[in-house]
């Protein structure tokens, strides 16, 4: 996948999400960026592993049971 970093104002916000509706799911991934918390990088990474992890696969996981259990 490519990364675009995209503002919208916040009149167009609503419609610009349902736009995304259409597409299908797994041709992109919305990443909110909030610079008191992750950075971009670091909420691609979380995705990521969720998404490894929605699959089944904890291979990234040391104690993968415990990461298991907590989803």
């Amino acid at each position: 996948m490519k990364t675009l970093s995209i503002e919208v104002d916040d009149k167009f916000y609503n419609e610009f999400k349902n736009f995304l509706k259409i597409l299908p799911k797994e041709s992109f991934l919305v990443l909110d960026e909030d610079i008191d918390e992750l950075t971009l990088n670091e909420s691609k990474e979380v995705y990521r592993l969720k998404r490894k992890a929605d699959k089944g696969d904890f291979s990234d996981f040391e104690d993968w049971d415990n990461i298991k259990e907590n989803l």
